[in-house]
C-alpha cells in the first residue's frame, strides 16, 4: 500500500492536491476492491444462468465472476469479467463489446479479444453447456 500512495502521491499536482490525492486514492481504491470481488482464478466454479436471462445481442454478468453473451439467438459464450488491464469488473455488454467502466477496455462479445485498450490481453474464455433452458459456464 505505501508503494502505491507514493505513487499517487508522487503524480499529484500541487495545485488542488488534496481534491486529486483524494480522487486517485479513491479510484486505486475501487479498482482493487472489484479486482478481489470478480476474480474467476479463486473460484473456478460452475454458474448457470437462465437463456432468458442473456439478452440475444448482448449479455450479462453472472456471479460477479463470469460475462456471458449471446451475439446470436443459440450462440453463447463465456469469459472471465475481470478486465485483463487493472482488475476493475466489466459490466457493460454492447452487440459487439464488452466494455470496462474503469478505463474503458473493449473486449469482443464472440471472442473476448481485445477491440480497444488500454487493456492489451483478451478476456479468458469459458465453456459453456446450453441445456434445458440453462447456460451453464464450466470454470477452468
Amino acid at each position: 500500500m505505501e508503494t502505491n500512495r507514493r505513487t499517487i502521491i508522487k503524480s499529484a499536482s500541487v495545485v488542488g492536491g488534496v481534491a486529486v490525492v483524494g480522487s486517485s486514492a479513491a479510484l486505486t481504491s475501487a479498482c482493487s476492491s472489484e479486482e478481489s470481488e470478480g476474480s474467476p482464478a479463486g473460484s473456478g466454479g460452475d454458474a448457470s444462468v437462465a437463456t432468458s436471462e442473456v439478452p440475444v445481442g448482448s449479455g450479462t454478468v453472472v456471479d460477479e465472476t463470469y460475462v456471458v453473451t449471446q451475439p446470436k439467438k443459440g450462440e453463447f459464450h463465456a469469459f472471465s469479467s475481470v478486465c485483463t488491464h487493472q482488475g476493475c469488473q466489466v459490466r457493460t455488454v454492447t452487440e459487439k463489446e464488452i466494455v470496462c467502466p474503469c478505463h474503458s477496455s473493449r473486449f469482443s462479445t464472440t471472442t473476448g479479444e481485445v477491440l480497444g485498450g488500454p487493456a492489451t490481453d483478451p478476456l479468458p474464455e469459458y465453456d459453456v453447456a446450453e441445456a434445458d433452458g440453462t447456460v451453464t459456464v464450466s470454470g477452468k
